[in-house]
């Protein structure tokens, strides 16, 4: 009696513990709002930090995922601040508080662009004073024509080209600040896309010098952090922190 009773546990054991563990896997769904005015937010990335699936939001802000008990769900967009929230605490709708960043100040110039600068240097009027009057005994000394060299280059001396090589120069120097603008505004765009906080998140370190220290191993390139979406630069930190951590220099 006490066999067949052993025989009946076991057997319902083994058709009863494939459920148990098909129950333990569930399906996670959620509207993604922006918590300043409700709005959908279409576009978010949702990813699982335990099984790394990852999937993003439709028009109308919902999303389902795979999900267990004890996942852990990254949800970030492009504008607002990433939250980091257990499946089980999970609600029918999730708020995303906005991001502002912080970029360093320029100056803006007041003209569109070179042709509005030379025009307005070209017309600009002087005042008819002692201090910008030319001395009219100072003359423009050309070198002497040499028509046998006919490739030959003139020449001026002089407070013509004086004026010239000031003008050359304040071209060039603006066009040098430009393209330093441009790439200080360039790094802080990748910054919002590659930092701390997002590392961080997908890795779970805390420490500062850990971060640093990881940051660097990964060395991303720029144009790598510039086109990827959110979800492949979190994939792929994931990944590094996973051969960075086999590595002696990591700070376990």
């Amino acid at each position: 009696m006490n066999l067949l009773r052993i025989i009946a546990f076991t057997t319902i054991f083994i058709f009863s513990a494939p459920l148990l563990i098909a129950q333990e896997v569930s399906v996670t769904d959620a509207k993604i709002l922006s918590q300043y005015d409700s709005t959908i937010i279409t576009g978010a990335h949702i990813i699982n930090l335990n099984s790394k699936i990852g999937v993003v939001s439709n028009n109308n802000g919902d999303f389902t995922i795979q999900t267990e008990l004890n996942d852990t769900l990254l949800i970030s967009f492009i504008g607002y601040h990433s939250l980091k929230i257990e499946a089980s605490e999970i609600t029918t709708n999730i708020y995303l508080k906005k991001e502002t960043y912080i970029i360093e100040p320029y100056t803006v110039l007041p003209y569109k662009n070179f042709e509005e600068f030379k025009e307005a240097f070209v017309n600009l009027e002087l005042k008819d004073t002692a201090k910008n009057k030319i001395n009219p005994s100072i003359m423009a000394l050309v070198k002497p024509f040499n028509p046998s060299n006919l490739n030959m280059k003139i020449t001026f001396n002089g407070p013509i080209s004086g004026i010239a090589a000031k003008f050359n120069k304040r071209i060039k120097d603006k066009n040098n600040y430009l393209k330093l603008l441009a790439r200080d505004k360039h790094k802080a765009f990748l910054a919002t896309k590659f930092n701390s906080n997002i590392v961080s998140q997908a890795t779970l370190l805390k420490d500062e010098s850990q971060i640093k220290s990881f940051m660097e191993y990964c060395d991303f390139t720029e144009h790598f952090i510039e086109f990827s979406s959110h979800y492949n630069l979190v994939d792929q930190i994931v990944n590094c922190f996973e051969e960075y951590q086999n590595l002696p220099i990591a700070v376990k």
